[in-house]
């Protein structure tokens, strides 16, 4: 096997981070791999996991949807807008599925191949840089569609969901953890999603549930807001208390990582977004 360092050419020892000033992010990972003092042939997920869970609230939210949406051994998942593959590495190793993680940045699919590589996933996680508007999958190709804070990124939501439920086999889930808006007034900006106002597309819980409905799904779960934290309290809780590896945080692949938290946190305290879990079988 060809060592991941001699697959990415930016990748030195020192030196200044690449991401700002260029595509590719391979050769910043690694560096910070190493300064975390961990081998990026011989990743364990759990040292990523401040890294890798690119969403609101980390791996809880991740442990929260799987249980709710009930992932097993063996299921076929297809995570949407996955970006550098966390998720799917936590589907494959602690729950045994099979996933396809399916991003529509270059960059990010190869950060997620290189550290699935990494961690020795490479039968279990499949990475695909495709579009969530048209998925290059067949109908009913899955057990379960999978979905974390992607649909702000996403102004044809219809297109979305409907893609989501199409790739879903009948007796199949759809799982979103996704950010919606609050009655508290308009987004205030940045957020990790967004600079301006022309980049999201946030809805509401009750249009995010419609298009769910006008599909050929049964709503199983809806947790809003407070339901949905508390449920990512308790998945939380039953995490073992290991720290993530030291240097790995998203402060790598954010710019502007702590203004756009802080934006993140007033937008949620003041009610301008809030969080929606649900868990939706397809019908037919």
């Amino acid at each position: 096997m060809v060592p991941l360092r001699g697959l990415y050419p930016d990748y030195r020892p020192v030196g200044g981070p690449a991401y700002y000033r260029g595509p590719e992010i391979g050769g910043l990972l690694l560096r910070a791999l190493g300064e975390a003092g961990l081998d990026p042939d011989a990743l364990d997920i759990d040292d990523l996991a401040s890294l890798d869970e690119f969403h609101a609230v980390g791996r809880a939210a991740t442990v929260a949807l799987a249980d709710l949406a009930g992932v097993t051994a063996g299921e076929r998942v297809l995570d949407i807008g996955a970006g550098i593959g966390g998720p799917a590495r936590f589907l494959a190793a602690r729950r045994g599925a099979q996933v396809t993680a399916l991003d529509a940045t270059a960059r990010f699919c190869r950060a997620a191949e290189l550290l699935t590589r990494g961690a020795g996933l490479g039968d279990r996680v499949t990475i695909v840089c495709g579009d969530a508007l048209a998925l290059p999958f067949a109908d009913g190709a899955f057990d379960v569609a999978w979905s974390q804070a992607v649909s702000q990124n996403i102004a044809q939501k219809d297109r979305f969901i409907a893609e989501a439920a199409r790739v879903v086999r009948p007796g199949g889930r759809v799982a979103l953890f996704e950010v919606v808006s609050g009655p508290g007034g308009p987004l205030e900006l940045p957020v990790p999603w967004a600079d301006h106002r022309s980049q999201s597309f946030l809805s509401t819980a009750e249009e995010l549930r419609e298009l769910l409905e006008v599909q050929p799904l049964e709503i199983l779960v809806w947790n809003e807001g407070p339901a949905a934290l508390e449920t990512i309290a308790a998945a939380a809780h039953s995490l073992k208390s290991r720290p993530s590896a030291p240097r790995l945080g998203l402060d790598l692949l954010m710019p502007d990582f702590k203004a756009r938290m802080a934006g993140l946190a007033r937008n949620v305290a003041e009610q301008r977004i809030a969080l929606v879990q649900t868990v939706a079988r397809r019908c037919f």
